[in-house]
């Protein structure tokens, strides 16, 4: 007080109104600010309240990778419900499968398409479960890299190809590069084999050297039905199938590195007869195909894998059973041509 009222010579009277003024002053900015400068609200559907039975439901669902003590990793995070912004899409691509089916081409077929800027979406023929077949490859690449994250030097590994006549690998209708017996190779190469070629001797020297708990609790860690060795018995549905790119793509299980590392070699994929061929000349795709089959059963045919659309990234994933492999083929070329069509036309 007494240094102020050195400084401004004033009366005692008007020192004093100068103090009240001030303080009252203060306390109407306290009050303006408290109402009006609030802290931007964190919007309900994605940060939501808990739940109680008067709420309406939460508009967005968050999935996080699990396995972690005290963090967990997004991994994906989208409407509850399906996009109406793809319900055109939707109908023409319904549409289209059911032409399909009554020309024989297929018997039976599952779509989920993800936008990946709003986190949009659309499934087809949801709860179908298939065989994954070569789809399994991508988790094994995710837990071979969580090895490599973890010891320095593992991809330059080699392994030899020696395969006791004991056993038997089942070859694949599309026919591409193999590993060779008596060959050795770098794990760095048997992936890229595994990824590249989807070349089942490669997967099986790769996972003849691995602990398959690593891949139980990497689908435990997804959110995913744990894999039984019985591939007549084990199923998945093109959702499901579809988390493995969203971990990669959100870099939600890998550093970014090796997410990076990942998604290089699934952009190698030699198979053509799908996607390729339905999305136009030019198209930058990271993808994977997976056939299946086995005596006195239908035959699968997949496909799945980040497409990217007028610059927009989309996860795209078709499953299909039917009596013909190529026919198969043909259908998720179409099914995935009518996608672009439909999105071109948004």
């Amino acid at each position: 007080m007494r240094f102020f009222r050195s400084l401004i010579p004033l009366s005692s009277t008007t020192f004093w109104i100068c103090v009240a003024s001030a303080f009252l002053l203060g306390n109407l900015v306290t009050l303006m600010l408290t109402k009006i400068w609030q802290p931007f609200p964190l919007s309900s559907s994605i940060y939501p309240k808990a739940s109680t039975e008067e709420d309406e439901p939460f508009e967005y669902f968050v999935t996080r990778v699990q396995g972690h003590e005290h963090v967990k990793p997004l991994l994906s995070v989208e409407p509850v419900s399906e996009s109406s912004r793809f319900a055109d899409l939707k109908t023409n691509v319904a549409g289209l499968i059911d032409s399909l089916k009554k020309v024989g081409m297929v018997n039976q077929v599952s779509v989920y398409l993800r936008e990946f800027e709003h986190g949009e979406w659309m499934v087809l023929n949801e709860t179908e479960q298939f065989h994954p077949a070569s789809l399994i490859k991508i988790p094994l690449l995710l837990c071979y890299l969580r090895m490599a994250e973890a010891t320095p030097g593992l991809l330059k590994e080699k392994l030899t190809f020696q395969k006791p006549d004991s056993i038997k690998i089942n070859t694949q209708y599309y026919k591409a590069p193999s590993i060779e017996p008596g060959r050795s190779y770098t794990i760095h190469e048997l992936l890229y084999y595994m990824i590249a070629y989807s070349d089942n001797n490669a997967t099986w020297l790769l996972a003849s050297r691995f602990d398959p708990s690593l891949l139980k609790k990497l689908f435990a860690d997804l959110g995913l039905p744990e894999p039984v060795p019985d591939d007549m018995k084990f199923t998945l549905t093109a959702k499901n199938c579809s988390v493995f790119f969203k971990a990669i793509y959100n870099v939600a299980y890998l550093s970014p590195e090796y997410s990076e590392y990942a998604a290089s070699m699934l952009s190698n994929c030699s198979f053509e007869e799908g996607f390729v061929k339905g999305f136009p000349e030019g198209t930058k795709i990271w993808h994977k195909f997976g056939e299946w089959r086995s005596p006195g059963h239908d035959y699968e045919l997949h496909e799945s894998g980040i497409v990217h659309i007028f610059g927009r990234p989309y996860l795209l994933t078709v499953m299909t059973r039917g009596k013909n492999t190529e026919q198969l083929a043909g259908a998720i070329n179409v099914i995935s041509k009518k996608t672009y069509r439909s999105i071109a036309a948004m």
